[in-house]
């Protein structure tokens, strides 16, 4: 009885490591009159169901189709690319988007390791491209971590350095005014802890546009 107590244990840790290590498929931007078990900036799984009921609404974007979902009542399947609708309204569009490099696994995002930002010299700058381009020009950033610090600073040429407190586990910068340089090439790392090179595109919006284009994920 205790070996297929300890081997039934063993099954159901292993299974859990397995649904741990599943990538997330999209990202709730909004989401009103639902049975509140999800919220704004979670990430949800392929094979997510939602209820929306008669009225409710849901915002949602695909991290790998760089798709953008409005859709009102219904039920809603989370799909790999896109999602499924019965009962309900769904307006779909294409977004820009660095189609899933926004969110890292954990074991890519663990090598970005630490980072001291006036050590960065321009030669060292120049060993690596930058792990995720975003489309837009005030980044929206999701921790892992809640109530931390993170900085932020241009890494292709000199500029202003950012500091922000984080409430919780995300910030929208568009919030706070920030709106990086066109073409630029930064740097974000939570203080002491994991970092992330990402670039500006040169023809990147300003405001608050889509999350899904702008996502930095830490």
């Amino acid at each position: 009885m205790k070996i297929q107590t300890i081997a039934a244990l063993v099954i159901l840790l292993n299974s859990s490591s397995v649904l741990a290590d599943i990538a997330p498929v999209a990202i709730i931007e909004d989401i009103q009159g639902h049975d509140s078990q999800l919220s704004f900036m979670d990430y949800v799984n392929e094979g997510r169901v939602i209820k929306l009921g008669d009225s409710g609404k849901l915002i949602i974007g695909y991290l790998r189709s760089c798709r953008r979902e409005t859709i009102t009542g219904g039920t809603v399947t989370v799909g790999m690319l896109q999602s499924k609708v019965v009962k309900g309204q769904l307006l779909r569009e294409d977004v820009e988007c660095d189609g899933g490099n926004a969110n890292l696994s954990g074991q890519v995002a663990a090598t970005s390791g630490a980072l001291a930002f006036r050590g960065t010299t321009k030669s060292q700058v120049g060993m690596r491209q930058p792990e995720l381009t975003i489309y837009g020009t005030s980044p929206v950033i999701r921790l892992k971590q809640a109530n931390a610090e993170i900085i932020i600073e241009r890494t292709d040429k000199r500029g202003k350095q950012y500091s922000y407190k984080l409430k919780g586990k995300h910030i929208d910068l568009a919030d706070k005014k920030l709106s990086l340089s066109l073409g630029g090439t930064y740097k974000i790392a939570v203080k002491g802890g994991k970092s992330k090179s990402f670039k500006v595109d040169k023809y990147a919006e300003r405001g608050k546009i889509p999350i899904v284009s702008r996502l930095i994920d830490l």
